[in-house]
């Protein structure tokens, strides 16, 4: 499973002060501890720190490749001039992906063109200009028309994640359950590849972890091949590795034992 490092995100009022007050050892020391709990991307969000997201986007990629040569970065806002300049700025050797681009025609004749022209890549949410879906099926329809609609723009469709969109079970509880469904059903449109926000899942309820890790078990059941997550939360960790072995994914529990050995696991 692919893992997307969570925790650079401006939201976080920590990484927001160390974003304003260019602190590049708070930043570099996320990024490093994410890697070395088994993150592959490093996702860098800057949308809150009430200055200039493009200028904060330039600046977060640049202290990255600086010390970490080979760091893979995921790119994390809705502004098509922040991705952009994230694209634009990364140098390192690793790769790039676009978080995010939805169905909408405004969103996709943006933010499309970059993911082709830097061979990034793209975490599509499946929602579209009518807004985002409630059912399983509704999910699947949408996906079908981004895929043909990706199709026929010559996207590489190796490097598409479709994400099905988590909404928060506090407020509308019956859309996790529609969630895991979609996943199989999408899958059915070909060799496709699903992702989510896991921590969405949880949002305005207490002990967010616990229902985080068990949703993540049951999603890998389900299909899911990718996560936005916290890799350093050992809870979420252990629920990962323990799902995987049980699923056969990883073979005579390896990777388990190997997680267990290291001190990964609760």
């Amino acid at each position: 499973m692919l893992l997307i490092g969570e925790r650079i995100n401006s939201t976080r009022k920590n990484i927001q002060d160390a974003i304003k007050n260019r602190n590049a050892n708070l930043i570099l020391k996320e990024a490093t501890t994410q890697l070395a709990a088994g993150s592959k991307y490093i996702d860098i969000n800057c949308a809150v720190t009430s200055g200039d997201e493009v200028q904060d986007i330039d600046w977060v990629v640049s202290v990255l490749q600086s010390e970490i040569k080979d760091v893979n970065i995921c790119i994390d806002t809705p502004n098509y001039l922040a991705i952009e300049r994230g694209l634009n700025i990364y140098k390192a050797k690793g790769s790039l992906m676009i978080n995010s681009i939805t169905g909408e025609d405004t969103r996709i004749k943006r933010i499309l063109p970059l993911a082709i022209k830097y061979n990034a890549k793209l975490i599509a949410l499946i929602m579209d200009d009518q807004g985002m879906p409630y059912t399983a099926p509704e999910r699947f329809d949408i996906a079908k028309k981004m895929l043909e609609r990706l199709e026929k723009e010559k996207f590489n469709m190796d490097n598409l994640y479709l994400d099905p969109l988590i909404r928060p079970v506090a407020t509308e509880p019956h859309q996790a359950k529609e969630f895991l469904k979609s996943i199989p059903m999408i899958k059915t449109l070909g060799n496709v590849k699903t992702i989510c926000g896991l921590s969405n899942v949880s949002f305005g309820l207490p002990d967010r972890r616990a229902i985080n890790s068990a949703f993540l078990s049951m999603a890998i059941q389900a299909g899911l091949d990718a996560a936005i997550l916290d890799p350093l939360d050992k809870l979420i960790i252990s629920s990962l590795k323990a799902s995987q072995a049980l699923m056969g994914i990883d073979e005579y529990c390896a990777d388990y034992i190997k997680s267990f050995r290291e001190g990964k696991l609760i």
